[in-house]
């Protein structure tokens, strides 16, 4: 609420927000606001896209060399023969490829959304636009760089031979579930972090960790060790990651239906960010 003191000053109370509504309501209010801050979410990425090139000696070719030195390691040590993933029906290279790519998206999603309200600092001092489109806003350059992916992911598809399948054209959306679950994280880690500022980076090493438990790089059914292989199984990122490389390198995939619920899982725990971050999202100003 907003009102003009005495000598003319406007004035804002801040009120407790744990009463207004639950879930549905987080929905409903960050639909609000993002729509109401559009423009400003528009500028806010244009101004970052020109920004990470400018300065690059590459320019905009980084764009698509990035996810191609992003695999470097893993290929090096595959082609010397130190890595042995397994033998499956996708060439390794392109293997490789598209999980590192499908993987991405959740670091990448959780990174941007956290480190949103950080990077915007001076705006929340300065402005009354909604915490939650300058938390959101860098995720339109995540979404850039997916599409740069899929041209990325052609050039390797066509210089190993391999012929992707139509559901290439669909990646974006069968990316989207890891999006939104890192987005969900990030929601969470944008507000807990400025509190306990040790938060963010733990829990970036711990994505790190789980990425070897997720077969990004190795085929899953190589493992031999029982207790891996479980762990394996019950993982849901496994299921994020396998099915639209499966999809997309071979036109059919095992275990879509749990990939279906695990998707529309994603969709609740955006919805549960938010609602954690609404009601926090207040003490952000003080910790900054």
């Amino acid at each position: 609420m907003r009102y003009v003191d005495s000598d003319g000053m406007p004035v804002t109370i801040y009120q407790p927000n744990e009463t207004q509504g639950g879930v549905i309501w987080g929905l409903q209010r960050a639909a609000t606001d993002i729509t109401v801050s559009r423009h400003v979410i528009a500028r806010l990425f244009w101004r970052d896209f020109i920004a990470q090139f400018r300065q690059k000696l590459l320019g905009y070719f980084w764009a698509l060399l990035s996810p191609l030195l992003g695999i470097a390691s893993f290929l090096f040590l595959f082609f010397i023969g130190v890595l042995h993933p397994g033998e499956g029906e996708i060439p390794y290279t392109v293997y490789v490829m598209v999980g590192s790519t499908i993987w991405g998206c959740l670091p990448g999603a959780m990174g941007a959304v956290s480190g949103g309200l950080q990077a915007q600092a001076d705006l929340i001092m300065r402005t009354r636009i909604p915490k939650v489109a300058l938390a959101l806003s860098s995720l339109a350059g995540l979404f850039y760089g997916i599409l740069i992916s899929m041209v990325t992911m052609t050039i390797i598809f066509v210089s190993t031979g391999h012929t992707p399948t139509w559901w290439l054209l669909a990646y974006p959306l069968l990316a989207l579930p890891m999006v939104l679950l890192g987005t969900s994280i990030g929601l969470v880690l944008s507000v807990l972090g400025s509190i306990a500022r040790d938060l963010t980076p733990m829990i970036t090493q711990l994505m790190a960790l789980v990425m070897y438990v997720t077969p990004v790089i190795y085929i899953h059914s190589t493992i031999q060790n029982t207790f891996v292989k479980a762990i394996i199984d019950w993982n849901p990122m496994s299921y994020l990651v396998d099915v639209p490389r499966s999809l997309i390198c071979l036109g059919h995939a095992d275990n879509a239906g749990v990939y279906l619920i695990i998707a529309m899982g994603t969709v609740a725990l955006v919805a549960i960010g938010l609602r954690i971050f609404y009601l926090l999202e207040d003490l952000v100003a003080e910790r900054l």
